[in-house]
């Protein structure tokens, strides 16, 4: 079944339970047999921890042990010291309870929302130690870890205002994390990192279902990664199906990168989510609006980024990555997707879109003529905003396969430094752009045509019928287009992101009804 790709609405007017209703219901889950259960209330007192007499919510962390339930009733939850909670164990934490003395244990956290508050003077969560606990409705608010610089990157003004993640393998699921912020002042250093959640090698780790909206890593100098920082080691991590919208790397105009996501380390899986209205800085420049990733061979998997401020929207530097099926669509930046140095093997993008997001839908910029960018691309889509190009090459080697470029009206392909760049552009369907500055450019088998895209005004760039994209590509080994579809149907493949599914109508007689 092919889904049209949606638009996201950028200023929604919601009440915190609307929000909380959006990402979570209803639950009467039940600790695992043989676990305890402790009941929390925001005026709870007392060590019974039960659902007839809860406690408060420092007391049953402290009674808690592995595999052990919290559940916490509606309410806002304060704290002392560097955190609101600190977590060392294995345990389930729930929001959302409804605080009934007696009967099942319903959660609902739209209906009895939880919010853990950071009150501007502290970080919210604390996460460290291998544990594998759950976090799991609550609102993470109003964090500060100004001047809580352990296990930060260099330099560090404070990492993870909202959410910090050491050498642990969480779930966390179905909260909101906002307003959140990891630097305010920079007496002990010059970068905030990670405002909404801070994850060091975090392996193993489940970050999915959150909305993650308004968080800021810096409000006075550097900033990386507004919503997200991912750092050290990645193997199994799986980042998915969040909504990363309107956060910022920094709220200044000093350097801002990673204004929605800023990592991607090996073995990472980072997929299905709408990064949206995120920037870097208040001027409008910095690296990866979106998306930044430093070195790593994440996967970056059927998410959509649109609406982002920044100098680029994806700016994938020393990668390795497999950036597949994502939809980088209608940005504010110079660039869509930016790639910047390394050698040897690089990044492999396969069946993206990228449309309307700058005057260069796709750059790479080697480091110099001894250290040649490398990156291929099979099935992309890449539309232009006019002026500009489709495809700019410096100190790189690219080989492109089965690709669009449309609607750029200076070159489709240009190569900055022919004596030390390659672009090979195989089966490439230009489509109102000059084909390519000709030197340093080789193409073979190119089409000129329209791809008859169904609604571009309305960020559908599926192929139509007539499409000069259908069956005009050369096999490869890629079996399925952006929505999945199997590929090919017909003769060859269909040239770009899509594949134009084969639609036969029968007669009612014939489908039985």
């Amino acid at each position: 079944m092919r889904i049209k790709p949606f638009l996201v609405v950028l200023t929604v007017v919601l009440s915190v339970g609307a929000l909380l209703a959006l990402l979570t219901g209803l639950s009467t889950a039940r600790a695992a047999p043989g676990a305890a259960e402790l009941f929390v209330s925001a005026a709870g007192s007392g060590s019974a921890c039960t659902q007839a007499a809860p406690c408060a919510l420092q007391t049953a962390l402290s009674l808690a042990a592995n595999g052990d339930t919290i559940y916490v009733a509606g309410g806002i939850y304060t704290g002392t010291g560097g955190a609101v909670i600190t977590v060392t164990k294995s345990i389930t934490l729930y929001g959302g309870w409804d605080g009934a003395a007696g009967g099942p244990v319903v959660r609902d956290p739209a209906a009895y929302p939880t919010t853990l508050d950071g009150e501007r003077a502290r970080r919210v969560v604390y996460i460290s130690g291998d544990i594998t606990p759950t976090l799991d409705g609550f609102i993470v608010t109003r964090g500060n870890a100004t001047g809580l610089n352990f296990a930060c990157p260099s330099n560090p003004g404070g990492c993870g205002g909202g959410i910090f993640v050491l050498s642990a393998h969480p779930v966390i699921a179905y909260n909101i994390i906002t307003d959140n912020v990891a630097a305010v002042l920079t007496t002990t250093g010059n970068i905030g990192y990670g405002s909404g959640l801070y994850l060091n090698s975090a392996t193993g780790a489940v970050i999915h279902h959150n909305l993650i909206i308004s968080n800021a890593a810096s409000t006075v100098a550097w900033g990386l990664g507004g919503g997200m920082y991912v750092g050290g080691y990645g193997n199994g991590l799986q980042v998915s199906f969040n909504q990363v919208i309107s956060n910022a790397a920094t709220t200044t105009n000093s350097l801002g990168i990673g204004g929605g996501i800023y990592g991607g380390p090996d073995d990472a899986l980072i997929q299905g989510n709408v990064i949206a209205g995120n920037r870097t800085n208040s001027a409008g420049i910095g690296g990866g609006a979106a998306l930044f990733q430093y070195g790593g061979a994440a996967h970056y998997l059927s998410n959509l980024v649109q609406g982002n401020t920044g100098s680029d929207a994806v700016e994938l530097q020393y990668s390795r990555a497999r950036f597949e099926g994502n939809r980088v669509v209608d940005n504010a930046t110079g660039e869509g997707v930016c790639l910047r140095s390394g050698s040897g093997a690089g990044p492999l993008l396969v069946n993206n879109v990228v449309a309307r997001s700058g005057t260069r839908a796709f750059s790479a910029y080697g480091y110099d003529a001894s250290k040649l960018l490398t990156a291929t691309l099979i099935h992309n889509t890449l539309v232009g905003t006019g002026a500009g190009y489709g495809v700019y090459g410096k100190y790189a080697v690219l080989a492109l396969t089965n690709t669009v470029v449309a609607s750029t009206t200076t070159w489709a392909i240009y190569n900055e430094t022919p004596a030390d760049t390659t672009i090979q552009a195989d089966h490439t369907l230009f489509f109102n752009a000059p084909n390519h500055a000709s030197s340093g450019v080789v193409s073979t088998a190119e089409i000129t045509g329209d791809p008859v895209f169904v609604d571009p005004a309305g960020g559908d760039f599926h192929i139509g019928a007539g499409s000069a994209a259908l069956d005009g590509g050369a096999t490869t080994v890629i079996t399925t287009d952006i929505d999945g579809d199997p590929r090919p149907v017909g003769p060859a493949p269909d040239i770009g992101a899509d594949e134009r599914r084969l639609q036969v109508y029968l007669p009612l007689v014939l489908r039985g009804y």
